[in-house]
């Protein structure tokens, strides 16, 4: 059984929802420090001039140990009418627009105070949107224990899996001798950011999955995202290997 975890990110890119479905079991990390200018509250679009940041503002000030779980959304800014009307502007020409503007238009009618809730909201849309069957679970319904690696190997065992799957950027705190000294496995996936039709050129990768949903749908998005060659996968217990 393979599980893998991430912290709950805001219009979450493609491969963290690949991550998500090569995964038996799934865990949101929320009670880990939130990282200000992170992908915890904020992601990429597309507009004719390039790429668009959309960010949740967040109570921050002298909150610097504050875990995910308990950010709070700055809602004396107009934020949502913001990303609303940048979505509709940029996407309205879009072939599936009518598929998720819906959407969007109901998230942003509610005013959110935690960013865990709604990051998590979102994230929980797109999966059962493209039909993917990953056993979720919440770290806020767990008593874990560690840190790093060590919090990793935690939630593998408490989970009963024997396989951790990480992406890429995960290579520089994993320790994976603390995995295989307790019986466990771990994995590398890296996505390479494939290319889709896009409203406008040049084509940029890595932006949101609702890029990908609003210019090909989700039938598409979903035969990227399971797509194995659009990923670098490494050995078990290995990094991923250079390319020569």
């Amino acid at each position: 059984m393979i599980l893998s975890g991430h912290q709950p990110n805001y219009l979450p890119y493609p491969g963290l929802i690949g991550k998500i479905l090569f995964s038996d079991k799934f865990i949101y990390v929320s009670n880990v420090q939130f990282e200000k200018k992170s992908w915890q509250n904020r992601n990429r679009l597309r507009g004719a001039n390039g790429e668009i940041v959309l960010t949740v503002p967040v109570l921050t000030k002298g909150k610097f140990d504050q875990k995910i779980s308990e950010a709070q959304i700055n809602n004396t800014e107009n934020w949502r009418q913001k990303h609303l009307s940048t979505i509709q502007l940029n996407y309205k020409k879009t072939p599936f627009y009518n598929d998720y503007i819906g959407f969007f238009e109901d998230l942003y009618s509610k005013e959110w105070n935690s960013l865990n809730e709604l990051d998590i909201y979102v994230m929980n849309f797109i999966l059962k949107d493209l039909g993917i069957k990953t056993e979720i679970y919440y770290d806020t319904d767990f008593q874990f224990e560690g840190a790093k690696t060590d919090l990793l190997v935690d939630m593998t065992k408490q989970l009963k899996c024997d396989t951790y799957l990480s992406n890429k950027g995960s290579e520089n705190y994993v320790d994976i001798p603390s995995f295989t000294k307790e019986g466990l496995n771990h994995w590398y996936l890296d996505y390479k950011g494939v290319q889709y039709r896009q409203a406008f050129r040049p084509f940029v990768p890595y932006l949101s999955i609702f890029d990908m949903l609003f210019n090909v749908g989700k039938d598409e998005t979903y035969a990227i995202i399971s797509d194995k060659n659009n990923y670098t996968f490494s050995e078990l217990n290995e990094k991923i290997k250079e390319e020569e």
